[in-house]
């Protein structure tokens, strides 16, 4: 039977990486953060993939503590997603959490995967979203810039006061930037995924991967 395991260092029960990520419920910005607008155009270029994370970060706190959306969770879950879906580039993320066999398949395959990882990833966010509606709190720390990439570094705070490390990896794409991996606790949501893949891949199909993944989803061909 495929499953997709929690690695044991991720102290917040059995809440997923991008659980977590999307449950991230505000951020303690620092003195100068403060004063900026993340969406100006005048920011410098190099702290743009910082702005990103914390303007999405803040539009996800927003929606949650909105009174309205918390009587509509469809919709509530509805502007969260969207949320999220300008920050992160899925199909980057799919590429990379499947490895060398993404070359193997074709548009219909990529684009079936694509979606399905999309929506697997979303359902993880539903089902832990609840868990972080308290005094949880998410401090952004800063940003290192590796090679073409940028990382934002992020601690959440929990409602026991532990601080759990959150890493963004960021790329450009055009004139903005995307989130292409997310680290918590130095274990990134990328390689746990390609890691699990490539343990069923070694001796199933991919076809059977992708029956897998939709029993899941309660999908059916």
């Amino acid at each position: 039977m495929f499953q997709l395991r929690t690695h044991p260092t991720w102290r917040l029960g059995s809440a997923a990486l991008g659980g977590i990520a999307l449950a991230a419920l505000s951020f303690s910005p620092s003195p100068a953060a403060a004063e900026a607008d993340p969406g100006t155009q005048a920011a410098p270029a190099e702290r743009a993939p910082e702005l990103l994370i914390r303007a999405t970060i803040d539009q996800v706190f927003n929606i949650l503590r909105d009174p309205a959306l918390k009587q509509d969770q469809k919709l509530r879950m509805t502007k969260l997603r969207e949320a999220v879906d300008q920050a992160f580039d899925w199909e980057t993320m799919a590429q990379s959490s499947l490895g060398p066999p993404w070359r193997k398949l074709d548009t219909k395959q990529r684009s079936e995967f694509v979606s399905v990882f999309k929506e697997l990833l979303a359902q993880q966010y539903m089902d832990d979203i609840d868990r972080f509606q308290g005094s949880e709190r998410v401090e952004v720390k800063g940003s290192d810039k590796r090679a073409e990439l940028a990382v934002v570094k992020t601690t959440l705070i929990t409602s026991s006061r532990e601080q759990v490390p959150m890493d963004y990896t960021l790329q450009p794409a055009g004139k903005r930037w995307v989130v292409v991996d997310l680290s918590i606790e130095g274990v990134s949501l990328v390689n746990h995924y390609r890691q699990t893949f490539n343990r069923f891949l070694a001796n199933k199909p991919f076809p059977e991967l992708m029956q897998q993944l939709k029993r899941r989803l309660g999908l059916h061909d």
